[in-house]
């Protein structure tokens, strides 16, 4: 507990109203997460169906029975402390850190970013220190995992900023040394982590993606390059140097740099590869070592992932004969190239892909391979970028012989005019058009022939499909294995 006088030194508010020197028992900013004595902070809120939500019209009086003093950018007509500050985000973020005594001080931290690649990441890194010895956490789309099991589901893929402190204390008390957590361009435009202490930031890639929430790529890309110029200078940040916005890091950052990739030019360099669909055999060279791994993970896109994990590894001071030696325990996550052998000798893979560039990149992945064909199964998601739907769409016919486009997660929107945005930028040859996410899998699978690979892409992990603002209970992979 912390007195209220502790936040007015902490903050500077420009105004108090209402003042006096309560006990503040926690920190919160939604109201299910409000309890007994708590700071509250009001802001608006982007949900995960979508759209905005503002911070004033949820403090009713169920809630303000709970708050001991408001945190806002404007005075509110109730008769509690309040504390006027410029930014509320940034100031909820820090009392939240104050409240739960700097725990990210406490252990290491590494933030992973990028469009692509975060959740395969951060697992990788937790399973990879994990076997040399160290006790560790991830904390990402999947939820909050210890010990290679999920303890806790989280809503965001990246929490909201007291849940993230709540989280990083709680690792603390449990002798938790390092979290790799995702840090979502939607974390790092709303002010989730602001005033973390990242030890290691990391840059996977950077595609189209989440235009509904920023506007353009100058805003995306402004977002995720955001965590790389707040660095402190004892930090590391470790990125893709094949991959174009990450030169712009690599330029710009404000720690020390560890590059990663195939070209000649970075310091962690795959330098020779064997591709099969059950996994890449790599041999990868840092400075004058080399090692070589067996991976089970499927791709040229999960070697990056492969680079990324060691190269934050290698910045937290773990030796690369150690890493080489426990990389036998490194595995896929849920949904990501997830395999599945259905009768008649076909392949069903589920994969969370869901942008044109992640999309095409597993697509290449099963292209090498030589399948005999590749039915993909599809569609895009409600209330999001509209503009990636073709692009999503001509991604899936140049690269499938036979495409059926199908819903997502709905949302607020129609399914039908969601496909329609995706035809718009498909041929007509080899598209059949079925609505009923089920009922398109079953059609993929009656058409498919021996050999060939059905891809059901867009919702990996998710055991459920979002229609309207109800989540009902829904997974490709059982979908998948109810055909076996």
């Amino acid at each position: 507990m912390k007195k209220l006088s502790e936040f007015i030194q902490l903050l500077a508010p420009l105004q108090i109203l209402n003042g006096d020197d309560r006990v503040i028992e926690g920190i919160a900013c939604q109201p299910e997460a409000a309890g007994p004595g708590c700071l509250y902070g009001v802001i608006d809120e982007f949900l995960e169906y979508g759209h905005w939500i503002e911070g004033a019209r949820l403090l009713d009086a169920t809630l303000l029975k709970n708050v001991n003093a408001l945190l806002t950018e404007q005075p509110l007509p109730y008769p509690l402390p309040q504390l006027i500050v410029p930014d509320a985000r940034k100031a909820l973020a820090r009392a939240a850190r104050f409240f739960y005594d700097q725990p990210d001080l406490a252990l290491q931290i590494v933030g992973v970013t990028g469009t692509n690649g975060k959740t395969t990441v951060t697992h990788l890194i937790d399973q990879w220190l994990s076997a040399c010895g160290k006790s560790t956490a991830a904390l990402g789309t999947l939820g909050l995992y210890r010990g290679g099991r999920r303890r806790q589901d989280t809503v965001y893929t990246t929490p909201l900023a007291p849940t993230v402190f709540t989280l990083l204390r709680e690792l603390v008390v449990t002798g938790v040394q390092v979290l790799a957590m995702e840090i979502s361009s939607h974390a790092l435009k709303l002010d989730r982590v602001f005033g973390l202490d990242v030890d290691v930031a990391v840059f996977t890639n950077l595609s189209r993606d989440h235009l509904d929430f920023h506007g353009d790529m100058a805003d995306y890309q402004a977002a995720k390059l955001s965590l790389f110029t707040g660095l402190k200078a004892a930090a590391t940040a470790v990125v893709n140097g094949d991959d174009a916005f990450g030169q712009e890091i690599l330029r710009r950052a404000t720690a020390p740099v560890l590059s990663y990739g195939f070209a000649e030019t970075v310091e962690l360099q795959a330098v020779a590869v064997d591709y099969s669909l059950q996994g890449a055999r790599l041999k990868i060279r840092y400075g004058s070592q080399t090692i070589q791994l067996d991976s089970a993970l499927v791709g040229q896109f999960n070697v990056y992932n492969l680079l990324a994990a060691l190269g934050a590894c290698l910045a937290l001071g773990v030796p690369l004969a150690e890493l080489a030696a426990g990389s036998a325990v490194l595995h896929g996550v849920p949904g990501r190239l997830e395999r599945v052998t259905l009768p008649g000798d076909r392949v069903g893979i589920v994969d969370y892909s869901h942008t044109p560039d992640a999309l095409e990149k597993v697509l290449q992945t099963l292209r090498a391979l030589n399948p005999g064909r590749i039915i993909t199964v599809f569609g895009c998601g409600g209330n999001r970028d509209r503009g990636k739907r073709p692009l999503m769409g001509a991604v899936a016919a140049r690269a499938s012989e036979l495409c059926v486009v199908t819903s997502d997660n709905p949302r607020r929107e129609e399914p039908l005019a969601i496909i329609g945005d995706i035809l718009a930028g498909m041929p007509a040859q080899g598209v059949l058009v079925e609505p009923d996410r089920r009922a398109a899998i079953r059609q993929a699978f009656a058409l498919s022939q021996p050999g060939d690979v059905i891809l059901v892409a867009g919702k990996g992990h998710e055991p459920y499909q979002i229609v309207g603002d109800r989540k009902l209970p829904f997974s490709d992979l059982e979908e998948l294995q109810c055909l076996s």
